[in-house]
């Protein structure tokens, strides 16, 4: 909360100091441009237009990017509709175009749905993966990562894998039995040079079937990730040749 509270006061006080400097310039050019009436008279000086309050403006653009912030802090990126950052990003263009904050927002949320699905990719979640590809795509198609994330994707989609439960209770006590088919699973994994993913109920649990496929394999250097689940397995991806 402190650093949010902090970050506001920042964007209030950047926009304000802007504001301000806008306020004076536009105070010059009221004066030069305005209009002299009754000559004979008092002279007095009408402005020959409007223009709105900057320092309000400026505490009314903070408090918008303040909200895009909170959004995106709560990855809530394009939905829901209506309360998420890229709207309220949008939001802010559409009063400012140049505002550098706004425009930087919206490449953190391209970047954001590309680093969520890459990490998808890495547990094997395809149809995630392609959801938030195309959710980066629809605000910006051209962007580099996304490319190469998807090309991530379809050489992934075109691996073969194998799935291999484990029984808990054999974890449980590191039975001689899980170990064995744990040392096969590390020689399937070397025989093929693939990669695997290891699905255990905790961190520990993960490190010893990780150690026990080392160890069967020597010196060969296994590739994989670890992520935690209910039922432990491990998935082996085989390159096709």
């Amino acid at each position: 909360m402190v650093i949010k509270l902090i970050k506001y006061l920042l964007l209030v006080g950047a926009l304000l100091v802007q504001a301000c400097a806008t306020s004076d310039i536009n105070q010059s050019q009221q004066i030069e441009n305005s209009d002299s009436v009754n000559l004979e008279g008092t002279n007095v000086e009408i402005p020959n237009r409007q223009t709105s309050d900057p320092i309000l403006r400026a505490r009314i653009l903070a408090d918008m990017l303040f909200e895009a912030s909170l959004a995106f802090d709560d990855n809530r990126l394009l939905l829901p509709a209506g309360d998420n950052a890229y709207d309220r990003y949008r939001e802010v263009l559409s009063f400012a175009p140049d505002n550098q904050v706004a425009l930087k927002g919206v490449e953190d949320i391209v970047d954001r749905y590309v680093m969520m699905a890459i990490q998808a990719i890495e547990i094997g979640q395809f149809d995630d993966a392609e959801d938030y590809l195309d959710r980066a795509v629809s605000i910006n198609p051209g962007k580099e990562n996304i490319v190469e994330a998807r090309r991530v994707l379809e050489i992934e989609q075109s691996v073969s894998r194998e799935y291999f439960p484990l029984d808990p209770q054999e974890l449980a006590v590191q039975s001689l039995v899980i170990m064995s088919q744990l040392g096969s699973i590390g020689e399937l994994v070397r025989n093929y040079d693939a990669t695997f993913l290891i699905t255990a109920r905790s961190d520990a649990e993960a490190r010893w079937i990780y150690q026990i496929m080392r160890e069967a394999v020597g010196g060969y250097r296994l590739r994989g990730n670890i992520t935690l689940g209910t039922q432990p397995a491990i998935q082996i991806n085989i390159p096709q040749a």
